[in-house]
């Protein structure tokens, strides 16, 4: 169980909390759905995931979770024939953005087949329900793959003349984008894309046009394996591919003695394509997908397919909450000990949301931690034990010394009492009393510890030390713009930090005693030998590992006055 206290609003401001991990959590059924579902729910939503991908954005640079043979999502022809669980409204509400549609033609209408069986679901449903779903969320845009299927039947006219009777159907018009280039989402937002395979002319962008994977035939589940080399070979196609060309890899496939539910889930000891896919996303193999066409997806494969598409905003931008969501899914994919789970949570962070400083902790049982962050925090559910956290920061730069940092965390645990999350909050607040211009987390863990038992990012400059049942890890960050006077060489020892002149240091408590500075932002200092900027000065916009460096001779524990310049804006 967790408990978070926050001490100020999250948005673009720094935030402490008490994030708790006292009590192990039983795992959530969802683990096993993380790649397939074959229940009629999903335990995940994007409505509206993409009003904030830019409108300048291609659809050819999307990564967009699609579904084979949508809306085959009842038994009707047995198990062969089935490949999805949800129903239409139901996947786009989860993020499906790319449907697979097939029509027969029949009394110069369409219904929805899959092969020679019907679907009991006519076009003008699929239509009617993709169009009050854009009603609702007109920032999105579908991909609709509209295929000739079955044999036509009491027709007068050519499938193409019947589409386009949809087409112009007053109702159904507005929606139904004509152009047939691939278009920006500025183009598309609140319409309908068509994919057009079939003959008779060309109502979209046309299927032949497309760089496609398509290999279906499974022929048992010893060739699982087989047909995701293919799926994975078009993603390296599609990773370094044209930007303006549109990718398309079907993950789905079929046989006799391989049914579309095995094929996607896997079964009598054998991976599924869908189980292959997810490992493969969240490990930060790939960075752009295309249209991924899917048999029964599970919430953590939509979800680490939308994640590659945060890397198309900036990456000073705040993360959506769609991130939320998908940062708890994509967490059951990785496994193994703490250090193993570290590295895939920041694989994947760095890969979906790179030129961010990201900060990752990986828990096992009882800890406690107090985190400050200055963005975006994610936490996952327990797991096998196991929680996992990510949180931004403004920067990860410390100024606090590492020597000096160690020993100061070092005299301050051995007067500290409680369980882990009491001394996390009391630690804590003594460095930010003690060292109050820049950010601090600490987390605290009971023993076992261990890197099997717990792992994190150690950014910056840090303290990691035991005392008795319990280990410390402490980190500094974030630190506050400013001219950063150090007791000993190489930023060292005791520290002040000044943003404005000073006359006299002894007030400060730190006459005669620099070593070395550090510049953070956009200053520039002068040192002076004597009080009110006389005697010897020397000037510098640069941090400083050892004053006797500077011109002038020694200054080691000879500066009394400071300068301190502003320069300009961060």
């Amino acid at each position: 169980m967790s408990d978070r206290l926050l001490s100020s609003s999250r948005l673009r401001h720094a935030v402490a909390m008490l994030v708790l991990g006292l009590v192990a959590v039983t795992p959530s059924a969802f683990a096993a759905g993380r790649y397939y579902n074959d229940s009629g729910s999903i335990q995940t939503h994007h409505p509206n995931w993409m009003s904030w991908v830019p409108d300048s954005t291609s659809l050819a640079a999307l990564s967009l979770p699609g579904t084979h043979d949508t809306m085959a999502y009842q038994s009707y022809g047995g198990s062969l024939t089935q490949t999805q669980s949800l129903a239409l409204r139901k996947q786009l509400d989860a993020g499906i953005r790319a449907l697979d549609i097939r029509c027969r033609h029949i009394a110069d209408s369409f219904t929805i087949h899959h092969g020679v069986v019907y679907l009991h679901v006519n076009f003008d449903d699929v239509l009617r329900t993709s169009i009050q779903f854009l009603n609702a969320n007109p920032s999105e845009t579908l991909v609709m793959r509209v295929k000739k299927e079955h044999t036509e039947e009491n027709v007068t006219r050519s499938f193409a003349a019947t589409y386009e009777a949809y087409r112009n159907n007053p109702a159904y018009q507005p929606y139904l984008w004509t152009g047939r280039h691939v278009p920006t989402l500025r183009e598309v937002r609140g319409k309908i894309v068509i994919l057009d395979d079939f003959a008779g002319g060309t109502y979209g962008i046309p299927w032949g046009g497309l760089d496609l994977q398509d290999d279906w035939t499974v022929s048992s589940i010893f060739d699982i394996a087989g047909k995701w080399d293919k799926v994975r070979g078009h993603l390296t196609r599609t990773n370094t591919g044209s930007p303006s060309t549109l990718f398309v890899n079907f993950l789905s496939g079929a046989s006799a003695f391989a049914h579309p539910f095995t094929v996607a889930g896997g079964g009598m000891g054998v991976r599924g394509v869908n189980d292959y896919a997810i490992d493969h996303l969240v490990a930060g193999q790939v960075q752009r997908a295309g249209i991924l066409f899917m048999d029964f997806p599970g919430a953590g494969l939509i979800d680490a397919i939308l994640a590659l598409n945060f890397r198309l905003l900036s990456s000073t931008t705040w993360l959506p909450a769609d991130f939320e969501v998908i940062f708890r899914n994509t967490a059951y994919t990785v496994g193994g000990n703490a250090e193993q789970r570290w590295h895939g949570i920041r694989n994947f962070l760095h890969n979906a949301a790179p030129g961010r400083s990201w900060h990752v902790l990986a828990l096992k049982r009882s800890w406690g931690a107090w985190i400050s962050h200055q963005g975006n925090f994610y936490q996952s559910d327990a797991m096998d034990d196991y929680t996992h956290i990510a949180y931004l920061t403004r920067s990860v730069t410390s100024v606090v010394g590492r020597s000096y940092l160690t020993d100061y965390v070092s005299g301050q645990v051995r007067s500290l009492s409680g369980n882990a999350a009491e001394r996390a909050v009391t630690l804590h607040g003594r460095l930010s009393a003690r060292f109050p211009f820049q950010r601090w987390s600490v987390v605290v863990k009971q023993a076992p510890g261990g890197l099997s038992n717990w792992a994190y990012s150690d950014y910056g400059r840090g303290a990691h030390l035991s005392s008795g049942d319990f280990t410390y890890a402490v980190q500094g960050h974030s630190a506050s713009d400013g001219v950063y006077l150090h007791e000993h060489s190489n930023h060292e020892g005791n520290l002040i930090r000044l943003d404005g002149n000073v006359a006299s240091l002894v007030g400060w408590g730190f006459n005669d005693m620099l070593s070395s500075i550090t510049i953070l932002g956009p200053y520039q200092t002068t040192m002076c030998e004597h009080q009110d900027y006389t005697g010897r000065c020397f000037s510098t916009s640069q941090s400083v590992g050892d004053v006797n460096a500077m011109p002038g001779g020694s200054w080691h524990d000879k500066v009394t006055s400071v300068v301190v310049t502003r320069t300009g804006l961060r």
